[in-house]
């Protein structure tokens, strides 16, 4: 094999198990002359025996678990084909999704990926299909475990704002050309940020809803834990607004980005951790332990010590290495927004015109979007859908 026209990319950290199972499907449904590569995350030998009955699947090392964002990327890197799928190893894919993905990106100059579609391992609820940006960066799965017979309908060709990194092809080249998922990331909502910024710099994201794939969901999330993935998100949350707005619309919507990060942490901080309520006391009110500490200097004792708050809520603690990490690398986002909006090609009010922007409240704190006090936050701000949870997951209950 010297010039594939289709490269395969899985990225791997844990749970061979499903990784074997993503692996016969692929090597079943792959063109021939396509090529299969598995960058190992592992930084292990077990990988490489596991790989043993399957001689179509080169091993691309990362040294380590360098996270799903630059996995794909060295993959990218290392690929022969013109056209790079990805395909995540928890997915088990139909035989035609890699014939259809690379057909959809045969067509015009400007379609730079296309999106498939992910259902639940059983096939019949719907995992992935179409997706949304919030005002904050955040973004969420549209008709997330409907029915799939109850799916709106879709075509292909139809635009995307982004595809879903579990099953997505791109053109290598401007693929690596815009800066492909940002390393930063690690994992969770570098396709959103990879997405939203092919249509700041005048390209497109189209949708192939025949490619299918079995996604089963969650592995990837199991091996950070819960409470890692929430810093993950707010982090990369942050970072995709700040980066990818332009100037009009970062002047109308950061107010209210900063607002909801910020109304989150003191919410989590107040109520959620140990001794809070001292945060909630009148600082200017007699404390009990003053009266205690005037009484312990009459008899000689040792004053008692002041009330303590202590952080050790792990949504909390989440919540504030993300802001930590966005303080800490203001300058390296400051240098990330100003490449993308040099190269800009379209302003974001025809983006959000094709895929509006919507207000979803998600964390404690999130009460807030209903208040005075936020709607003037919002109130330079473009339309905003709301939308709440319950109508985004109602399928699945």
């Amino acid at each position: 094999m010297t010039n594939p026209e289709l490269s395969i990319v899985v990225v791997h950290h844990r749970g061979l198990g499903h990784l074997r199972e993503a692996l016969e499907a692929i090597e079943a449904a792959a063109p021939r002359d396509a090529e299969i590569l598995l960058v190992d995350n592992t930084g292990g030998t077990a990988l490489e025996a596991a790989l043993r009955p399957s001689p179509r699947v080169r091993r691309v090392a990362a040294g380590g678990n360098v996270g799903f964002a630059a996995g794909c990327r060295l993959g990218v890197e290392a690929a022969k084909g013109g056209i790079v799928l990805f395909v995540n190893d928890d997915a088990v894919i139909d035989a035609r999704a890699p014939e259809l993905l690379a057909a959809a990106l045969a067509g015009p100059d400007d379609v730079v990926a296309a999106a498939g579609r992910l259902t639940d391992l059983s096939g019949r609820r719907n995992d992935f299909s179409d997706g949304f940006l919030t005002f904050d960066g955040h973004a969420f799965a549209d008709e997330s475990g409907r029915a799939v017979e109850a799916l709106s309908p879709a075509k292909p060709g139809e635009d995307r704002l982004f595809a879903c990194g579990a099953l997505m092809a791109v053109r290598r080249d401007a693929f690596l050309d815009s800066g492909g998922f940002d390393d930063d990331y690690f994992a969770y909502l570098e396709d959103v940020d990879f997405g939203w910024r092919q249509w700041i710099f005048g390209r497109r994201v189209i949708a192939e809803p025949r490619a299918v794939a079995r996604h089963r969901g969650g592995a990837t999330g199991e091996s950070f834990g819960f409470f890692s993935r929430g810093f993950l998100f707010e982090r990369n949350a942050f970072a995709t607004a700040f980066k990818n707005l332009d100037t009009d619309h970062f002047r109308r919507l950061m107010p209210a980005i900063f607002g909801a990060f910020l109304g989150r942490v003191a919410e989590m901080i107040s109520s959620r951790n140990p001794g809070a309520a001292e945060l909630l006391r009148d600082p200017f009110a007699p404390a009990p332990s003053r009266r205690l500490n005037r009484l312990a200097r009459v008899f000689g004792i040792r004053e008692a010590e002041g009330p303590r708050v202590t952080i050790d809520d792990p949504l909390t603690v989440a919540q504030l290495r993300a802001l930590v990490w966005i303080h800490r690398n203001r300058d390296r986002l400051a240098a990330k927004r100003r490449w993308i909006q040099a190269r800009r090609r379209r302003p974001d009010a025809d983006i959000f015109a094709r895929f509006p922007l919507r207000i979803v409240p998600t964390y404690p704190g999130d009460e807030q979007f209903e208040s005075e006090y936020f709607r003037e936050l919002l109130s330079a701000a473009p339309p905003l859908v709301r939308t709440a949870l319950s109508e985004i997951f109602e399928a699945a209950s």
